[in-house]
């Protein structure tokens, strides 16, 4: 810059001196007057040229890249054939709202997502915008590995566009005072029926008030029972239930744990209580029972063989399935009438809850706009709204909640109450989802399936599973 500076004051300074000795003095002023002029334009743009080139540093990102440069982000979701078309359109209005950042999607099965992801994190071509959740490893994998942005101060700045989202759900990503991610959904789990083979068997729905002790696990077998067909054809089986838990949430469902408290709060598994709690065992053996004993549940095998022919629940293979409340939206296809109850009652029961949040690569090249993004998608005016009514998943924002009981109340045939009463029904004595808080789950979770499998397959006693259960667990090396 000063080079250019004494060049262009030289190269003025020379032409005055000329000029004054060839042509005369009072010319030579007024040309050299001239000279400075322009000399001050182009110092004036030179040195505007180099301000322009810093970034705002405001931590807006409205101004896309810099110099004014476009940048492109890249947004990682799982493949999901009810969502492609809404991705689509939200890139769309929100590259019309910001010109200067292109959204690239990137979509990835969830399966595949854990070891694609270990790889673009190894290589440092990270994704800007995902969600942890979505691997399935889970939350706590990833904060682990230092690959999530410290959302702090963004959150901070716009705190007020992020109030509709609960404070309780917004805890669940704050660890040691440090927001690492940004609630979209805020999902229960729940027993979901099929009214037509319940008006068949002339049952009475199931109520939808969580404190209805009635509805118990008792009442769920009596009901199993006689929902349950059995012609001697494989073809024309129906099942009573399913519960499609992992065998630590089939433990939260009679009050049991399979975790210390401390493995919630530090993210690494540490000790575990299987056999500290004697309601794990109480849960896992009244699950296996309603396999092996009342024949109301399919083993593993004979549920591998009833999927052949898609969701057991959709094909009307079982006639009351436990699941996450995905299921709100996953069976608005469904050819029959369903409803929605809570998880049957036993002492200290926990509902498990799924919230997914929007994450920021922490070696992110545009964090700035990446945020920009990440608010775009949970405006509760914009992108928010719209993928709750393109999907119908629950949302995290508390303000789109009454037009999601609508549309669940047109969807299936109950009311806007009974709606409210059994989704926020699941958030009273919920609990995040264990694989979102504990590292290296996937690890931890094939460890348990592989003993578990044998159990409910007859082969191997509660008892002994539990116990080879605790001490694979206790082997395993997870690198803490």
């Amino acid at each position: 810059m000063l080079k250019i500076i004494q060049l262009a004051f030289k190269n003025v300074v020379t032409k005055g001196t000329i000029i004054k000795g060839v042509i005369g003095l009072k010319k030579a002023s007024s040309i050299y007057k001239i000279s400075m002029m322009i000399f001050i334009l182009v110092i004036s743009a030179v040195l505007t040229g180099c301000g322009g080139s810093k970034s705002s540093g405001d931590g807006s990102g409205s101004s896309g890249g810099k110099g004014g440069k476009k940048v492109e982000i890249t947004w990682l979701v799982r493949t999901d054939a009810n969502m492609i078309e809404w991705e689509k359109q939200t890139i769309k209005d929100f590259e019309a709202k910001h010109p200067d950042i292109k959204v690239k999607l990137e979509t990835i099965p969830q399966d595949e997502i854990d070891q694609r992801l270990t790889t673009m994190l190894s290589s440092g071509n990270v994704p800007d915008v995902w969600s942890s959740n979505w691997a399935n490893s889970g939350f706590a994998t990833y904060r682990g590995m230092d690959a999530l942005l410290d959302l702090t101060s963004y959150v901070e700045n716009d705190a007020q566009q992020l109030s509709g989202i609960p404070e309780h759900l917004m805890d669940i990503y704050k660890i040691d005072g440090k927001i690492y991610g940004i609630p979209m959904l805020g999902i229960g789990s729940y027993l979901f029926y099929n009214k037509d083979l319940f008006d068949e068997a002339g049952l009475e729905y199931p109520p939808t008030d969580w404190n209805d002790t009635s509805w118990n696990w008792d009442k769920a077998l009596e009901y199993a029972q006689k929902l349950t067909k059995d012609t001697g054809k494989s073809a024309d089986k129906v099942y009573g239930i399913l519960d499609n838990n992992s065998p630590a949430r089939k433990a939260w469902s009679f009050g049991g744990e399979f975790w210390k408290p401390e493995a919630y709060t530090t993210g690494v598994m540490g000790e575990p209580a299987i056999l500290d709690n004697p309601k794990n065992a109480e849960a896992l053996q009244f699950f296996t029972d309603l396999i092996n004993k009342y024949k109301v549940a399919p083993t593993p095998s004979a549920l591998d063989a009833v999927s052949q022919l898609g969701d057991p629940f959709m094909s009307g293979k079982v006639a009351m399935v436990v699941n996450g409340g995905w299921g709100f939206w996953a069976y608005k296809p469904a050819e029959f009438n369903w409803g929605v109850a809570p998880i049957p009652y036993a002492e200290g029961r926990i509902p498990t809850l799924y919230v997914d949040p929007w994450n920021i690569s922490a070696k992110s090249k545009h964090p700035d706009e990446s945020w920009e993004f990440v608010k775009f998608l949970v405006d509760p005016n914009g992108a928010a709204k719209s993928f709750m009514e393109a999907t119908s998943a629950t949302p995290a924002d508390s303000t789109l909640m009454e037009d999601w009981y609508k549309q669940m109340s047109d969807i299936t045939g109950m009311t806007v109450e009974q709606v409210k009463e059994v989704n926020d029904g699941a958030f009273v004595d919920g609990k995040e989802a264990d694989n979102h808080l504990i590292t290296k789950f996937s690890i931890i979770s094939t460890t348990i399936d592989q003993t578990m499998t044998a159990v409910y397959e007859g082969k191997k006693t509660v008892e002994e599973g539990l116990k080879e259960i605790d001490k694979n667990l206790r082997s395993l090396d997870l690198g803490d």
